[in-house]
Order: structure tokens, then sequence, then C-alpha cells
């Protein structure tokens, strides 16, 4: 999605808090062309000079748009005083298949800058009353479906009775009964709405364990999406199209995974302050990230906070809390935080002798003080 935020003055405010919470890029004109710019006295030369100004700002605009994944969410925030300009976002947008909504920030004061356009998904806000949960629950149920998909990330909203347009309550994609109290939502669709307990069910990473099929723990390779037939549900995209379940379809596995309740849709691990976001991706995307905890690189599937980039490959978060080598006698604990003091010298791994770097994840006796790489103790546990 790309949401062109506008308006002649306070738009800046709103297109922050609208990015914080769909975890979109922003790119604000403001940051781009100097605020003097937009104040220069109305004669014709200055005129030309803020009109081409503004063109060579969406010739930026769309430079920035080719180096990032648009549908990973994209908000542009700009004074637009020339409705003209609304063509370059439509085939900004256009080019990855993505829709465009515009969210016009009027004040009583800016009423002669309202603007009508075609084919878009208009709202408006008063910048001095936004409330940014309101606006994206009105989005969620207004704005038209693609048949396109998206990450889904989710995000967490307490305390809030969301509703669609015709009145009636939201059901949670899980269980099925009406949404109330805490629930996560795609702000891309209103498709995946959870209640928080569904969200992040189950929350006893022992069951995971212990249901989780190994092929999504893999670190190194991409995880086999390839399930048996009756555990393989389709998107209703590819329902609609009477295309069969497809590892390369982004929302089919993310469905064959919610309903399957193979791994959590949201964790709160211990080693981030931010609830995680499962993030499945089919291995034809050729997704890679490096892993927070081990510091390996993952492929295809993390567990990944949206605002600070942190990911978590699976087999990491499912890590025993305490654990037992054979070659040691007293149980390790699992450490996030090396940079504790207390771990300061224990920079190399007691079992295979090769350097620990202080920002990975390791097993710590605190009797014996020494310190080993969580590989080498998942290693002794394989045996």
């Amino acid at each position: 999605m790309v949401i062109a935020v506008i308006g002649p003055s306070s738009r800046g405010a709103v297109a922050s808090e609208l990015a914080k919470h769909l975890h979109f890029h922003l790119i604000d004109e403001d940051d781009i062309i100097p605020t003097s710019q937009h104040s220069l006295p109305s004669s014709s030369a200055a005129a030309v000079a803020e009109s081409k100004t503004l063109n060579s700002f969406f010739e930026l605009v769309i430079q920035i748009a080719k180096t990032i994944r648009l549908n990973q969410g994209l908000i542009i925030s700009t004074k637009l005083s020339h409705s003209s300009l609304i063509d370059d976002l439509k085939q900004l947008a256009g080019t990855a298949d993505e829709r465009l909504v515009i969210v016009q920030c009027i004040e009583a004061q800016d009423a002669s800058y309202r603007y009508q356009f075609e084919g878009v998904q208009v709202f408006t806000v008063d910048p001095k009353r936004f409330d940014a949960n309101n606006l994206l629950a009105e989005m969620s149920s207004k704005v038209a479906k693609r048949n396109s998909t998206h990450l889904h990330a989710l995000s967490l909203y307490n305390n809030y009775q969301p509703f669609t347009e015709s009145g009636k309550g939201l059901k949670c994609k899980r269980c099925l009964e009406l949404i109330s109290g805490p629930m996560y939502q795609c702000m891309e669709c209103n498709e995946y709405i959870f209640h928080k307990s569904c969200a992040e069910d189950p929350c006893d990473l022992k069951l995971v364990r212990q249901s989780c099929p190994k092929n999504l723990r893999a670190s190194k390779e991409p995880p086999g999406y390839e399930l048996p037939p009756e555990k393989q549900k389709k998107c209703e995209t590819c329902e609609l199209n009477k295309k069969d379940f497809s590892v390369s379809c982004r929302d089919c596995i993310f469905k064959t995974n919610m309903e399957g309740k193979f791994l959590p849709l949201i964790i709160n691990h211990g080693s981030h302050s931010h609830p995680l976001n499962l993030l499945m991706m089919p291995p034809s995307y050729d997704y890679k990230f490096e892993c927070c905890g081990c510091g390996e690189l993952g492929k295809s599937i993390s567990y990944r906070c949206y605002d600070c980039n942190f990911n978590l490959h699976v087999g990491c978060v499912l890590l025993e809390h305490t654990a037992k080598s054979i070659r040691h006698d007293h149980k390790l604990t699992l450490v996030y935080d090396s940079l504790e003091v207390t771990y300061w010298d224990k920079n190399s791994c007691e079992f295979c002798n090769n350097e620990r770097k202080p920002e990975q994840w390791f097993y710590y006796c605190s009797t014996c003080e020494i310190a080993a790489h969580i590989g080498c103790c998942a290693a002794d546990q394989s045996q």
C-alpha cells in the first residue's frame, strides 16, 4: 500500500504516526525540500520554481521507492500543491500492483486546499484531533482489497473494538468469535484480525517445540513448506482463481501455518522488548537475514520486529532456557545480553575454544563461570 498524506501544514505528525503504527517506510517532503521554498512570494517566477522543485521531489520519491519493497508499505508526506501530481502517485503504486490511498490533513483555515481525486480512496482528518487507531479502523473497512499478497505484519491494539462499515463487529480469523479487548490486526487488509490470545497461541514455547515440524526450524537452508495435502490451505485469492496450494504464495503459507498452528503468529521473547511477528516467505523470494541471536544467516522464515529490524531464526527462538551438555557437568543457562559486565572476559567458547562474539547469545555456567556457543550446545543435544 502507498499512502500519501497531503496538506499545506501539520501533515508531518500524521504521517509519522501512521508510519509508526503500520511499520511503513516514510518519505517526508519537508525533509527533502527546505521549508523556505514552500513560503516563497506568490509571483509567477516563484510558482514556476516551486513547481520544478516539487517535480524533482516526486522524481526522487520514485527513485527511492525503487530501492525498497513497496509491498512492505510506503507513506509519502507532501504538500501536493498541484493536484496533477496525483498521476505520479498512481503510477508509483501501479508499478508494484499496490493500492494508493490519500489522507488529506485539513484544518478549518485550509479548507481551500481540499482536492477531489478520481479513482483513489480519500480520507480526511483534522491534524489537531487526529487518532491513528480510528483512521486505520476506517481504512481497514473501506479500502478495497487487491488480489495481491503482503507480509501481514500484525500490530497490537489494547482495549479496542473494531467495526465493519456496516456496523457489525469483526470476528477473529482463528476462533471466529467477535473481537473485543486486546487484538492484533494486519493494517494492510482487514482479512487477518486476531484476539491477542489467538495470535500468541500457543504462548508456551514447550508446546511449540513439540509441535513445530523440524523443517521449519532450519537455519542455513530454506524451510520446506511442503506438507501433506490434508494440511495445505489455499488462501482466498488462490481459491478465487481456482489455483492449487503453492509454496510460492505467501498467503497460502501464512494460512497453512495459521490453521495448522505450527508456529505462533506472534511471540513475546525474552531477548527483545517488542512482540515478534512470524515472517514466512516463499523460497523463490530469496529472503535473507542475519539472526540477532546466533549471528548466522537465515533464509525465508524468521521472527521479526519491524520497528527495530530485529530477526531471529525459529530454531533460536525455540532454544531451551537451560541446557545440558555431555561436555560439562552442570546445567547451562541461555544468556541474551552478552554485554553485561559479568561476561566481558568470557570471549571464547569453552567447548570449541573459538572466539565468542559479545553481541551473540551463549550458554553460561554460573558455577564454573564458563561460556559456550549455542551451536556447540545444540550439537551436543542432537547426538
